[in-house]
């Protein structure tokens, strides 16, 4: 018996220690393999990541490319670039790439690759959304394999925030429907408007992914997401809508949320609109029940296009406030007046009927008709165009409006929202080209002296405000809402989300 015993035994440790090697094989019990993300709108992220102009589109991006420097609570990080160095001369940019990084389809990274990508970005007969991040790079070269070298016209103190919008592509794959990137996921399904379905790279440079699959869909109505997200199918909300945020998180639901240059205005088309009646209507309108009624006071009253409390704000400046009776004065003063008594002031003999151009969705909709109200009450009579996202997009961005609802986010530096200005802006929706805004935005982003700087970004601040050029009303707080189970996941100011392969799902 002692015999048989002395057998059993080391066969009983041998039978029970491969057991354990076949459990840590395998995956966490509770683990999923698949995460959804939705965001609202009838439009979904595009496959080529540098083709990208929204945050729910950027988060795509970052599934399937990378940047060469990341900026996440307040600090820059390595992204494909491990260094970087500015050189004595405040122009020359050397950043080091990672050894070893391989595009999706198993091509190395190359300094060359890097250069290509910022070629095509600021091509001018196609020129793509994040080329105004590269406006002030007049020269980039690859100085070895691993070496890339670019140089700016002059100083750029937040030149590294521009790079974090900029994805690095496999040059060969540029002209494909789904170019190849560095990123954790490679794209493996991809059905316009309706979904993208992304799979791990396992060769990731920072690590296998810990979720073996990705779903990023667009979802038109926010009520149908907030209902998916209840239901479990999907697990993560990006932008959740602001009504649904507090319900959600007394559920049990996650939220993540993020502020910085977030703005929230109405976009006046410069070249339709007289500067008078673009002042009257950024006087007509009640911040606060904006804010209350359509975003659940989830904002703070925007007065200029500088934050308050920043350095780049020029306490000289005033700001629009909430005063109809001053909206009626600059009205009849610059003759725009109801002379038949209908309740409609009429401009050039003509009653105004303002083309309001509004998102066809959610708080979008329903701050657009807040907002018709308030321009009511002071005789400016206006007709709402609701579109799904993209078409509203194109048209505000080309100058196919009189008046839209816009919601911008913008990098956190500096505290004014002052890029969307530029002549050269993809996103410059109120169809101005002004030599001196240009200087003015290029002498602010040209020092690395924060005094300078201020100075020309106070006289910007007061120019687009004794022009009316936009309507601020707030300052946007946004959020987005995920599944209790999910964890690692990093979100930008800007509401990125960052960091797939930390994300964990159970």
């Amino acid at each position: 018996m002692k015999d048989q015993a002395e057998q059993v035994i080391p066969r009983l440790a041998l039978a029970l220690s491969l057991v354990l090697l076949l459990l840590a094989a395998l995956p966490a019990a509770n683990a999923q393999s698949t995460l959804t993300i939705a965001a609202p709108g009838a439009t979904g992220a595009e496959p080529d990541p540098q083709r990208n102009s929204n945050v729910f589109g950027y988060t795509v991006s970052e599934l399937v490319a990378d940047t060469l420097v990341l900026y996440v609570n307040g600090e820059y990080t390595p992204a494909l670039a491990e260094s970087w160095e500015l050189q004595g001369d405040g122009v020359t940019y050397t950043f080091n790439l990672r050894e070893g990084v391989t595009f999706t389809n198993g091509t190395p990274l190359t300094a060359e690759a890097v250069v290509a990508s910022f070629e095509r970005i600021v091509n001018p007969d196609d020129p793509l959304p994040s080329a105004g991040q590269l406006s002030g790079v007049t020269r980039s070269e690859a100085v070895d394999e691993l070496t890339f070298e670019l140089e700016l016209a002059g100083p750029d103190p937040d030149f590294l925030l521009k790079l974090t919008e900029v994805w690095i592509i496999d040059p060969a794959t540029a002209g494909d429907e789904i170019p190849v990137g560095t990123g954790p996921y490679a794209i493996v399904d991809y059905e316009p408007d309706q979904q993208t379905v992304l799979e791990r790279y396992e060769e990731y440079w920072a690590g296998t992914p810990e979720i073996e699959r990705i779903v990023a869909r667009n979802i038109p109505e926010p009520a149908t997401l907030v209902l998916e997200l209840e239901a479990g199918t999907i697990d993560a909300i990006s932008f959740a809508p602001i009504n649904e945020v507090a319900r959600l998180e007394g559920a049990g639901f996650q939220v993540l949320p993020f502020s910085g240059i977030n703005t929230a205005f109405i976009a006046v088309n410069n070249e339709t609109l007289p500067v008078e009646l673009r002042q009257a209507i950024c006087y007509a309108v009640d911040r606060n029940v904006l804010i209350n009624a359509a975003y659940a006071g989830l904002g703070s009253p925007q007065l200029t296009i500088a934050k308050f409390d920043g350095w780049a704000h020029d306490p000289g400046v005033p700001g629009y406030e909430f005063d109809p009776e001053r909206a009626i004065e600059v009205l009849e003063a610059a003759g725009i007046v109801d002379s038949n008594g209908d309740g409609v002031r009429e401009l050039d003999g003509q009653p105004l009927n303002l083309d309001f151009q509004a998102r066809g969705d959610g708080e979008w909709l329903l701050a657009t008709q807040i907002i018709q109200q308030f321009l009511g009450d002071v005789g400016i009579g206006t007709t709402i165009t609701a579109s799904e996202r993209n078409t509203y997009y194109t048209n505000v961005r080309t100058g196919e409006y009189d008046l839209g609802w816009w919601i911008d986010n913008a990098q956190p530096e500096p505290p004014i929202w002052e890029y969307a200005f530029h002549s050269q802006e993809h996103w410059n929706v109120t169809q101005g080209a002004s030599p001196e805004i240009d200087a003015l935005i290029e002498a602010g982003r040209g020092s690395t002296d924060q005094a300078e700087r201020a100075q020309a970004y106070f006289e910007l601040e007061r120019i687009v405000f004794e022009n009316a050029m936009v309507c601020p009303m707030f300052w946007v707080e946004q959020a987005h809402v995920v599944t209790p189970g999910l964890s690692g996941m990093d979100v930008s100011t800007m509401g990125v989300m960052l960091n797939a392969h930390n994300w964990r799902l159970e």
